[in-house]
């Protein structure tokens, strides 16, 4: 039975000319810069980011927080984790937004966990604290992000540290 169905599987039909698929339709050529001769975007609709260079280093992070900090790695859109060094369940997660549906998605994801409160920082302004703790706070170059959690302490009680990382991130 089993050999029947992966056998029915590697005999589909498919042409290729399904461009929902992920793949450039039959017939089209792909630009440099990821479209088709249309002007259709075949890059995927999202915040890219191979690598956390746009983050603060993990040293400047260990600096800010208080506990030595591994290596960042991306881990979602826009998004990098940095672990501790020596306890990885002490972590800091930052994230750049840039894509307008990335931040959409995230401020409606803030909206429905409760009302965001205003950081009221000076040097931040315009700066929220979510209902899970993250700091966050929208400039022209995107949405910044960042959720500290490296002490016993609750998430509330470590937003002073998310602040701390966000104005050496955003601000010169």
């Amino acid at each position: 039975m089993c050999l029947l169905l992966v056998g029915a599987g590697a005999c589909s039909s498919d042409d290729g000319n399904d461009s929902s698929n992920g793949r450039t339709p039959a017939g089209e050529t792909v630009a440099p810069g990821g479209t088709t001769a249309t002007g259709e975007s075949v890059a995927p609709q999202t915040t890219f980011m191979p690598d956390c260079v746009q983050m603060p280093a993990n040293t400047d992070l260990s600096a800010l927080v208080g506990v030595p900090m591994d290596l960042g790695f991306v881990s979602g859109s826009g998004t990098c984790e940095f672990r501790g060094l020596n306890d990885q369940t002490r972590t800091v997660v930052l994230s750049l937004y840039t894509d307008p549906a990335d931040q959409a998605s995230f401020l409606d994801l803030q909206a429905s966990l409760g009302a965001p409160t205003p950081l009221n920082d000076a040097e931040l302004p315009e700066a929220m604290v979510g209902a899970t703790s993250v700091v966050y706070v929208s400039t022209a170059k995107g949405l910044y992000t960042a959720l500290t959690v490296v002490t016993d302490a609750t998430a509330a009680e470590q937003v002073p540290l998310s602040v701390a990382v966000l104005k050496r991130w955003v601000t010169p």
